[in-house]
């Protein structure tokens, strides 16, 4: 009963108790290539783009370059500002596990920017978010195949 329980309350647990990522910030009119560089630095995949006033105004995510920098013809003094998603969604630090699996399931991307009174306590990655959940689920759940059909009717070595 005790495993039910712990299964049962870390839905409800908020993202704060999830690692976030660190942020790595970089201003409106920077080169692609230097926010790439700050992302490789930093072993991250996104940087937050920010106005002249440090409020957020976009995100630069691994999939922005891959979908509309890498194999097109912009050179790489090209600003992030040309091809970062604008206004990205966020979050809050009091959001659910089970609120941000649902925003996650519903969109297209992988990291969510987290404000707490406007500014940025960090990201929550989707990687980050499946690794909570995974730490909290018993081991009988995360052992099970993905085809219900395929369980063993007896376990190994019996």
């Amino acid at each position: 009963m005790a495993a039910a329980r712990k299964v049962e309350s870390f839905w409800s647990e908020p993202i704060g108790k999830v690692d976030l990522q660190r942020v790595a910030v970089v201003p409106s009119g920077t080169a692609i290539i230097d926010a790439v560089k700050e992302m490789k630095y930093n072993q991250i995949g996104c940087v937050l783009v920010e106005n002249a006033q440090r409020e957020l105004i976009g995100i630069l995510s691994n999939g922005d370059l891959m979908h509309e920098f890498v194999g097109s013809t912009l050179p790489g003094d090209t600003t992030v500002d040309v091809i970062m998603t604008q206004n990205p969604f966020t979050g809050s630090p009091e959001l659910t596990v089970k609120e941000a699996l649902e925003i996650f399931h519903s969109n297209p991307f992988r990291h969510m920017p987290i404000l707490n009174a406007g500014k940025v306590d960090g990201i929550l990655s989707i990687r980050g978010l499946m690794t909570f959940i995974s730490e909290h689920l018993p081991l009988e759940v995360m052992n099970l195949p993905p085809d219900s059909s395929l369980i063993a009717s007896r376990a190994s070595g019996e």
